[in-house]
Order: structure tokens, then sequence, then C-alpha cells
């Protein structure tokens, strides 16, 4: 964007995230959050308490929401106004509702609010909505709120995106690249007759076309990962597009989160444990691109975004 004019009052800077532990000891207290208060079920927690330790190769991780949080944090403090940034989550701490009491104690008026979920189903939005209206009843004077409710076609993004994809790709013999099969994934929503998910599918299907034809691929599909819960959810499931493209003759696939915005061990779990296990056991070589992180070219989109944001908001 050209010559943002920042607003002419502090504007508060709501990051938002679902949330995840960072150690092994947070699992349990994590999971009663997804469990209405209540103590999970043990063998729940063994299974996350395993995924992390897979993913983390230890008992903790390093949060790739919160990188993301203290680059824009870093980038907007450089700004002629004092916009104020507070990072909150759905489902750990800080949350949200903590988060957004914290701006409404310096008596911030307006909130420009970024989920960092540049594609934004309405699974996820309604999550957000929800959890952000339960905040604001709670405060005697709450701000305005100003929410972002998709960024998939942010140039910096997309540009990270496939830079990283393309990264990836020159992973592949030179001589079989051509051979290559894109597979673009995202985290699958649950839906139903009554809100379907067609908008969120449809700008999965045109954003890996858009990467398909800026890497040269001539042959990907797209999947989804983590489909969890009773009823219908967004498919096919990773795995099983992998047999398909195994069973159409692929033998070199390229994985790439083509909606996420950081690593987290939802995601990571399913790149380089679940999907690399199960293409290594079917011959096929495997290779994936990784999330964007704190990438400068997304950092700077972002950073615009909110001023744009803010603008509106003044």
């Amino acid at each position: 964007m050209d010559q943002l004019t920042p607003p002419t009052r502090p504007v508060g800077v709501l990051v938002m995230e679902y949330g995840e532990p960072a150690t092994i000891e947070e699992v349990e207290p994590y999971l009663r959050g997804h469990f209405g208060g209540q103590t999970p079920p043990a063998d729940y927690v063994a299974f996350l308490c395993e995924r992390c330790r897979r993913v983390w190769g230890a008992d903790q991780g390093i949060s790739g929401a919160q990188a993301v949080f203290t680059a824009l944090a870093a980038l907007l403090a450089e700004s002629e106004v004092g916009y104020r940034v507070v990072f909150g989550a759905r489902y750990w701490h800080p949350y949200i509702d903590a988060a957004l009491a914290e701006l409404a104690s310096e008596q911030i008026a307006d909130v420009v609010i970024l989920p960092l979920s540049p594609f934004g189903s309405h699974m996820a939005l309604r999550d957000y909505q929800s959890a952000m209206e339960r905040a604001r009843a709670a405060l005697p004077n709450p701000p305005r709120m100003h929410l972002i409710e998709g960024w998939a076609d942010l140039p910096g993004f997309t540009a990270t995106v496939t830079e990283n994809a393309q990264a990836a790709l020159e992973r592949f013999p030179a001589e079989s690249r051509g051979e290559v099969v894109g597979l673009f994934i995202a985290h699958s929503v649950a839906e139903s007759a009554r809100k379907p998910e067609d908008a969120y599918r449809q700008l999965m299907e045109e954003s890996g076309t858009q990467l398909a034809s800026a890497l040269g691929l001539s042959s990907w599909r797209s999947a989804y990962y983590s489909a969890e819960g009773p009823g219908q959810w967004l498919g096919p499931d990773v795995l099983e597009a992998i047999d398909q493209l195994h069973q159409a003759g692929a033998r070199q696939i390229l994985a790439v989160p083509i909606s996420a915005t950081y690593d987290n061990v939802e995601l990571n779990y399913e790149l380089d444990v679940r999907m690399a296990d199960h293409a290594t056991a079917l011959g096929i070589a495997y290779e994936r691109a990784g999330a964007p992180n704190a990438a400068p070219a997304m950092i700077v989109g972002l950073r615009d975004l909110i001023i744009a944001s803010a603008q509106v908001a003044r």
C-alpha cells in the first residue's frame, strides 16, 4: 500500500490465534479449555503429549505465533502513532478476554482485530467472534472492534508461500522435477447443508491454482487435515489424498501448507510425521514447504493492512 496515513489517535491492535501449549506440563491445563473446564481424559492428554514431543524433539517448543506477533509489534512501533499491540489466544494464555481488557483499561476506543488465519472459514470466524463478544460484554466501557476477516490475497503472504514452496520444490532432482505433484493442504472445517464452507473451499482451489501456476506444476490437488468431531468435514484427508495420488502414479509429492501462517504442533505433526511417514511407506519422495512465520514480506503486508483498518476506525 502506498503512503498510508496513520490514525490521529492511538489504536489498539489485538493479534489473535487459537493457542497451544509451550511445554509438556501445559498440555493438561491447555486441554481443559477444550473440555469446558473439565479435566480431559488421560488418554487424550497422553496423545497430545506424544504429538508435542514428536514435533518439538523435547519437552518444550517455540511459539511460531509469538514470533509473528513480536515482529509485527516491532514494526508497528516504528509508526508515528503509538499503536498498542497485544496478543491473545482463544484457548491458552494470554486469553482474548485478558488481552482486550488490557486495552480497555488504557481507555483505547478502537481495536483492530487481526486473526492469524488468512483463510477465514465460517467455523473459525464464528469461534473468534463468539470469544470477542463474550470478552467485550464483560467490560464496562468496551472499545469498538474492527475485525479483519481474511487476508489470503495479501501479496506479502502469497509471495512468501510461493517462495517457500519453490525452495522445497528445488530439493527434488532437477531431472525429475517436472513429475512432482503438488499437495496443498489446509485445516479442515465442519460444514452442513445450513452452513456450507463453499467459500473456504473455493478460496483453497483458487489459491492452489495460482500457486501451481507460479511453481510450474502440471498436477496438484488440495487436501485437509485435523477433521475432528461428528458431522461432515471438508475432505479428503491428507493421507487419503496421498493414497489417491499414489494410485494415480505419483512418485514425488510436494506438500505445501497453503493456508498456514506459522509453525505449530498440529500443522507440523501432519507435515513432518503423519504425511511424511505415510509417503515414505509408499515409496514416495516427499518434501514439504515451510510456513511463512515471521517472513519480512508478510509482516510488512500485515502492518499495512492494520494501518489501513485503523484509518477506517478513526
